[in-house]
């Protein structure tokens, strides 16, 4: 099992893909806020003072990359490379006879995920570092009673409620790669998905009047809400409460956990299931 994983890395470790949608990230924050330290030190601007509580607030905000659309599209177009790439090279009938199916499957989950946890991870702590010079930079006064364990633990969380979004989206597009054998093919599929699972989280409440058993029992069992209620009973400690016409739908923390991961757990079988069953030649 090592050794599929020792290849994989060393493809992707410097493929452009990994350049362009992995390391963009704490490439993306260190230009960008090196840019606005710049631009607030050559005019002088000094920042408001903030509470240790607002200071965390801002620190963990970059941990909501993951939770919206271009971060989740971004991880969708990486995972579509990793998995369907293979097939555009024409390699996998020069691997799949050396290794066993299931290896290879797994050892691009491993490293795909492995890359995409580097990037977030590199991403917030730069995020934290730039911004905690900015504030050395501008004058602005760090908050006394700031503590490293609150800091650690409101990250800790927030990369919890940035998993689930991350696991489901590797886990649609890769379905859709081992299905379709084409990287356009699985991103595009992969995009379509997450943009319609977000919008009938927010559209499904107008909805309801037209058909309340169907969008009611759609919304309970689809993983759109409750990856948003594991993130708001995360990092706000209470769980999402949505306002529909016939009454406020909400669920318990451990359901809707159980249900995404139910849904993650379901798309990976399939795809070994897939992958096994499939004709490379």
């Amino acid at each position: 099992m090592l050794d599929p994983i020792r290849a994989e890395a060393l493809k992707f470790r410097r493929h452009r893909a990994t350049w362009g949608l992995v390391w963009i990230w704490p490439i993306g924050v260190t230009l960008i806020l090196s840019l606005a330290i710049a631009i607030q030190v050559a005019k002088g601007e000094v920042g408001r003072p903030e509470s240790a509580a607002g200071w965390i607030a801002d620190a963990v905000g970059f941990w909501n990359v993951p939770l919206e659309p271009l971060g989740r599209y971004l991880v969708c177009a990486f995972v579509a490379v990793v998995f369907a790439g293979e097939y555009g090279w024409n390699t996998w009938k020069l691997i799949v006879p050396h290794r066993a199916r299931s290896s290879l499957i797994a050892a691009k989950y491993v490293v795909a995920l492995a890359l995409l946890a580097l990037g977030f991870a590199l991403g917030a702590i730069l995020f934290n570092l730039l911004s905690w010079l900015k504030d050395l930079a501008t004058g602005t006064p760090v908050p006394p009673d700031l503590g490293t364990a609150a800091l650690v633990k409101a990250h800790g969380l927030a990369a919890l409620a940035a998993l689930g979004p991350l696991l489901l989206s590797v886990a649609y597009t890769s379905l859709a790669a081992i299905l379709t054998r084409s990287t356009i093919a699985a991103l595009v599929i992969g995009l379509v998905i997450t943009t319609v699972e977000r919008l009938f989280r927010f559209f499904a409440p107008m909805l309801e009047p037209w058909a309340p058993g169907l969008i009611g029992g759609l919304y309970q069992i689809l993983p759109g809400y409750h990856l948003a209620n594991l993130a708001e009973w995360l990092t706000g400690g209470h769980v999402l409460v949505i306002p529909f016409p016939s009454g406020p739908f909400s669920m318990a923390p451990a359901a809707s956990l159980a249900i995404v991961a139910a849904w993650t757990l379901a798309l990976v079988v399939l795809t070994f299931r897939l992958f096994r069953r499939q004709d490379i030649n």
